[in-house]
């Protein structure tokens, strides 16, 4: 099957900005800016959490049970919101827990997906949106150019997912605003 160039491009850049690619960078930033010495212990949290989870995305997709490897339709994401709680608890615990330099901007992560698990009885909120706005917003703190340009491709994010179908309009904006507001009270509390 054929696919014109600009849903090629679509699926690019939804790959580049992955929650998973987009919160590891945020992790990995967050180490070398706030504590160095954490930076091969976030390492290999993220690496270890990425694999339990995309092993657990292929046996949901070989299985049959998925429809896409982002569980996009509303149904699939329940299981989707507890396993990344269960990796995301227990990469708080691996780095720390409270006693982590970025035991807050875990929490706050944390809690966003409480709330789009929650609103996922009613609108499947982009997570990819939420992830990359939350991002955008907590590197304020840490590295500004990259903050600024990960909010500046946040409209080009929310393209994508449109153009793949993978959310409405609604589920863009309000995933979007989820992560802003989730980033802007990581800022409000540090």
């Amino acid at each position: 099957m054929s696919h014109p160039a600009s849903t090629t491009a679509a699926r690019v850049v939804s790959i580049a900005l992955h929650p998973f690619v987009v919160f590891a960078a945020l992790a990995l930033l967050a180490a070398w800016r706030v504590d160095l010495a954490s930076l091969p212990r976030t390492a290999l949290g993220i690496g270890v959490a990425i694999a339990i989870v995309s092993l657990f995305i292929w046996q949901r997709r070989r299985g049959g049970h998925w429809h896409t490897v982002d569980a996009s339709r509303r149904q699939e994401r329940p299981l989707l919101y507890a396993l990344a709680l269960l990796v995301a608890g227990g990469y708080w615990l691996w780095m720390g827990g409270r006693a982590s330099a970025t035991s807050h901007g875990v929490l706050a992560a944390v809690a966003m997906l409480c709330v789009a698990g929650i609103a996922n009885r009613w609108i499947k909120l982009s997570l990819h949106m939420a992830s990359l706005a939350f991002a955008g917003v907590a590197m304020a703190a840490l590295w500004l150019p990259g903050a600024l340009v990960a909010l500046t491709v946040l409209p080009l994010l929310g393209w994508a997912r449109l153009k793949m179908a993978r959310h409405t309009a609604p589920e863009v904006f309000g995933g979007a605003t989820l992560g802003l507001l989730a980033g802007a009270t990581l800022l409000v509390a540090g």
